[in-house]
């Protein structure tokens, strides 16, 4: 879960105050998503140590861990946005808007910390009852 923090931290250390900046960061812009899909790759991976059954796809995971009520509804929600924003980033780059993503980055940042902290709550609750 560091390593989330670390990528989350590169990220808002990085981003510009302005869309013009970040458009002209070439390779530190494409640093920060790839932080992003760094963050939103651990998370996953973090998920996914809370499942009990077999999962075939990353929304197996959230599915299940949503059906028991581990995920709540928000953060269901915000994983699934999650894994679509990662499958652009790997499968479909040449498709992001940066205009979109820097509007949009405190919230993509915002989204990852709200399921981290639903993970550290979950891992806390298994630590006492240990």
């Amino acid at each position: 879960m560091e390593k989330i923090e670390e990528s989350l931290r590169i990220i808002e250390e990085n981003l510009p105050k302005t869309l013009e900046e970040f458009k002209s960061l070439g390779l530190i812009k494409d640093g920060i998503y790839k932080h992003l899909e760094f963050a939103i790759q651990l998370l996953i991976d973090e998920l996914s140590e809370l499942t009990e059954g077999a999962v075939f796809s990353y929304g197996d995971i959230v599915s299940e861990l949503h059906e028991r009520g581990i995920l709540s509804d928000k953060d269901k929600e915000n994983m699934e946005f999650l894994l679509q924003l990662r499958e652009i980033f790997i499968y479909n780059y040449d498709l992001v808007n940066d205009e979109i993503a820097f509007r949009n980055m405190k919230e993509y940042t915002e989204m990852i910390r709200s399921v981290l902290k639903t993970l550290r709550r979950k891992r806390n609750d298994r630590a006492a009852s240990d």
